[in-house]
């Protein structure tokens, strides 16, 4: 390998610490020419240690303080910079490492270059942008082989002849990607719904354990949808907080509806809250038949009056005192179809994994075995990397 090249593996924005990678075999060169280490000795540390000190510019002057570890000698030589997370320190570390010839890549590109399998990189990937320790467990699983290892199970299996024993280890693979891959590879997005005054950003800012939205006894304050990232049991969720239904009173409340509309549309899970203190109207009627099986019919204000007054299958929680919230978080992962999976289990994350499985399962079902090995070739050479 002959390509040394850079990459910043934590997400952008401000944050405590950025880690850059670093690989290649002019590394070693380029770091002793922009390190400077704090204690006397060698420039750069032994492998596996860290050394503490700054990346100086061109003209000596210190540009930031980072750790440096030494992660892989040759044939792959690997350092890892811990620098500031503020914006104007990685650019000015990224740029003294350009400086000395390195080349600056996406991290994707970076794995790439190490030699990294397919399953690996998306993994890496997904890991960056995880929000959850449940999803990072589960990402953290098919990185160390889970998923490598089940598909080679599967492939070996099919080669020997042992169909059923593939189409077994296929079939799960494909649930657990039904059940749970699919919502880590695109988070699910819950839009809460309902008249004005509903309780919608109550319930909100109650789900995401913070007071991400403005709330107000006045009704209309949310006049255009808002977006947070939030856990229900752990899975990793985009809740969007919409304007008010019903009638506007001017252009921009007109504008808000318009846009709650089109959020409901594209939602997975619709949580519509029916309001307690005025009761369930013909809107709202109207609202659950055109959203159908999408929308879980909530009772709000629970704390005003504790039951759904008639109404056939509603949830009754209070946004304000949070009583109800554990139950209504079951609901939504239920109607989403989603189902833990246990440590160690091996997860698809992509639909083109699925994809390939699928094919797979089809083809051992009609009675095709070699075929199903060739559609299973792509994963189970990615495995064996």
């Amino acid at each position: 390998m002959s390509r040394s090249a850079f990459a910043v593996l934590t997400a952008p924005g401000r944050g405590g610490i950025a880690v850059i990678r670093c690989v290649g075999p002019a590394i070693d060169a380029a770091l002793q020419g922009t390190f400077r280490p704090a204690a006397r000795g060698p420039v750069l540390p032994a492998l596996g240690a860290l050394a503490y000190g700054h990346i100086l510019d061109a003209d000596g002057s210190v540009l930031d303080e980072v750790i440096v570890y030494h992660a892989s000698d040759p044939p792959l030589t690997v350092y890892e910079v811990n620098c500031h997370g503020g914006p104007a320190a990685v650019a000015a570390v990224c740029g003294a490492l350009a400086a000395r010839g390195l080349e600056q890549v996406e991290p994707d590109t970076l794995l790439a270059i190490e030699g990294a399998g397919a399953t690996e990189r998306i993994a890496r990937r997904l890991l960056r942008r995880a929000t959850t320790p449940l999803a990072a467990r589960i990402l953290l699983d098919q990185l160390g082989g889970a998923l490598a290892a089940a598909v080679a199970h599967a492939a070996d299996a099919l080669a020997a002849g042992r169909a059923a024993e593939a189409a077994n280890t296929v079939d799960g693979l494909l649930e657990r990607w039904h059940h749970c891959g699919r919502f880590l590879a695109a988070p699910p997005r819950v839009v809460i719904a309902g008249r004005p005054n509903a309780g919608k950003s109550t319930l909100l800012n109650r789900l995401v354990g913070a007071d991400r939205v403005l709330t107000a006894a006045a009704p209309g304050t949310t006049r255009d949808y808002v977006e947070a990232d939030a856990a229900l049991d752990g899975l990793p969720v985009v809740l969007v907080d919409t304007a008010g239904l019903g009638d506007a009173r001017d252009p921009v409340e007109q504008l808000g509806v318009e846009r709650a509309h089109e959020q409901t549309a594209g939602a997975a899970i619709v949580v519509y809250l029916l309001d307690a203190a005025t009761g369930a109207t013909a809107d709202d009627e109207a609202a659950l038949e055109r959203l159908g099986n999408r929308a879980i019919a909530v009772w709000n204000k629970a704390d005003v009056a504790p039951g759904p007054l008639g109404v056939p299958g509603v949830l009754a929680v209070s946004a304000l005192t949070g009583d109800g919230i554990e139950n209504l978080g079951g609901v939504v992962l239920a109607r989403l179809g989603y189902r833990a999976t246990e440590p160690g289990d091996a997860v698809p994350l992509t639909a083109e994994q699925a994809e390939c499985l699928g094919c797979a399962q089809q083809l051992m079902a009609s009675g095709k075995p070699a075929e199903a090995l060739a559609a299973l070739a792509p994963l189970a050479q990615d495995s064996r990397r």
